[in-house]
């Protein structure tokens, strides 16, 4: 977690790949529950003095956003500069990492946090189901967000009504990390994208293989991605609406500002005759 937060700073992927080969592998039948935030401040004490602060000038530089001179007590849209593309490309990496996905209340709508409130009280304030705030119109036992981030702006029963929401989003994800058991079970390899701010990696199980693919910067770029054993089969994009063909062991793929894509690799003879005729070469 502390390595992707260093990771957005410097828009590269260089951060990930290294705490992903450092990483242990857990006991059998075991998952590591990977997280970006929690209830707690945002800790940063495996990080170099260095490195953290890299991290405090790029999304905490107020002395009020920090705390314990080690951490940050934001949430990640308000560090985010409540940017959607970048805040859906964050969720995506979490949920294609190796192991079990952990959100916090309030991550899957966007809620913002409320610097008004003393110490890592600033990331618990009450859940914005309307646009009220709540269930009713008591008053909140805690202070709210503002601004942008005030609940009449983020909430669940707005989003729950708009199908580019984010919280749409995580239930895509969800379901989608439902269908991949690669992704939390399999054989994890890092890939060499030849752009230091595109991270990929594939997840290999049971003769079954997804490539998840993320752009960390805000510039669109192309990647040459090869996928050893998986020459002529084709790539269905499960977060869109899009196939490609692998063609001697290479595919190409456009990436967006901050995009994102997660890859099932198939045989061209597994796909059904409507598919594999509109088939992206």
């Amino acid at each position: 977690m502390q390595h992707a937060w260093l990771a957005f700073a410097r828009s590269e992927a260089g951060p990930i790949n290294q705490t992903l080969g450092d990483r242990p592998k857990p006991p059998k039948d075991c998952q590591w529950a990977t997280f970006l935030r929690n209830h707690d401040e945002l800790t940063l004490d495996k990080l170099t003095d260095e490195e953290r602060q890299e991290v405090f000038d790029a999304f905490g530089p107020d002395k009020d956003m920090q705390i314990y001179g080690r951490g940050l007590r934001r949430r990640l849209p308000s560090m985010f500069g409540g940017d959607l593309r970048r805040i859906k490309m964050a969720y995506s990496l979490l949920f294609s990492m190796p192991g079990t996905p952990v959100i916090f209340y309030g991550e899957e709508i966007g809620m913002g946090d409320n610097l008004d409130e003393e110490g890592r009280m600033a990331v618990r304030t009450p859940m914005q189901w309307s646009q009220s705030g709540g269930f009713s119109d008591a008053p909140p036992v805690r202070g709210i967000p503002g601004g942008s981030f005030a609940p009449e702006r983020v909430n669940v029963a707005d989003q729950k009504r708009d199908p580019d929401s984010l919280l749409r989003w995580f239930q895509l994800l969800i379901e989608r990390y439902r269908e991949c058991p690669e992704l939390a079970w399999g054989d994890n390899t890092v890939l060499e994208t030849g752009h230091p701010s595109v991270f990929a990696h594939r997840c290999d199980a049971d003769g079954a293989t997804v490539v998840a693919v993320h752009n960390l910067c805000d510039t669109a770029t192309e990647i040459d991605l090869a996928l050893e054993g998986l020459d002529g089969s084709v790539l269905t994009d499960l977060l869109a609406d899009e196939t490609m063909e692998v063609a001697d062991g290479t595919v190409r793929l456009p990436m967006s500002p901050h995009g994102c894509r997660w890859l099932r690799a198939a045989p061209r003879g597994d796909m059904p005759p409507e598919d594999a005729s509109i088939i992206a070469h």
